[in-house]
């Protein structure tokens, strides 16, 4: 089994970023949504830059944000790619993907199924999150057993996709069992408190991912 990717995301300090990238992650993500209470400034996004540049891939999580804030931001930090959380469309997910690769997130729901394949052409992976007012970061998951992963895979072929909603070292391994996803996205489920990384949480995650993909092979 390829190994599965670890995005720990709501990164707010420099000290957590660097707990997170020697506890295994392989992506950091940064929140620039202004309802979320683990939206950072972008004095604080120099900082956690500056702290790990060359050592993990940043990812700047937006939700609604018009297209030229987006760009503005990522050029900025500067990050290494754009999630869009949101509701933004393909038009936008096709101007930011000029210059940015692109994590579309997908809600899922009881009525959720593949959506049409151009629809999100431009975007490099695929991410599956529980559906949430707070457009993620709830700690709710989803039943990833009610996703057809083939189908959404043959519809896809040539994105990566992504699991995350309500993650933890708990039922990860299931989660993986399940989806067999190319990357796990981890928020609230290795936090102390809210915007607050727990360094043992993080380890024991990334400890869970690990085992998960020896019980694969």
């Amino acid at each position: 089994m390829t190994p599965v990717e670890i995005k720990i995301c709501g990164i707010t300090r420099a000290e957590d970023a660097l707990a997170a990238i020697d506890a295994g992650a392989t992506m950091l993500g940064l929140n620039f949504y202004p309802q979320s209470p683990r939206c950072i400034t972008l004095p604080q996004a120099h900082e956690i830059s500056r702290a790990v540049a060359g050592k993990v891939n940043l990812i700047g999580v937006f939700v609604n944000t018009n297209v030229s804030g987006v760009l503005a931001i990522a050029r900025a930090v500067p990050l290494d790619a754009v999630q869009l959380h949101g509701d933004e469309s393909a038009a936008d997910c096709e101007t930011v993907a000029a210059e940015f690769a692109v994590i579309r997130a997908l809600k899922v729901d009881a009525e959720f199924s593949a959506p049409p394949a151009a629809q999100f052409a431009a975007c490099c992976a695929l991410l599956l999150d529980a559906p949430s007012p707070e457009y993620g970061g709830a700690g709710k998951s989803f039943s990833w057993a009610a996703v057809d992963w083939k189908r959404l895979r043959a519809t896809f072929p040539s994105a990566r996709l992504w699991l995350a909603g309500g993650l933890d070292e708990a039922n990860v391994r299931q989660a993986i069992a399940i989806a067999h996803p190319d990357a796990v996205d981890v928020c609230s489920g290795v936090e102390s408190e809210k915007g607050i990384k727990s360094v043992p949480r993080m380890r024991q995650f990334v400890a869970a991912v690990r085992d998960a993909e020896r019980q694969e092979q």
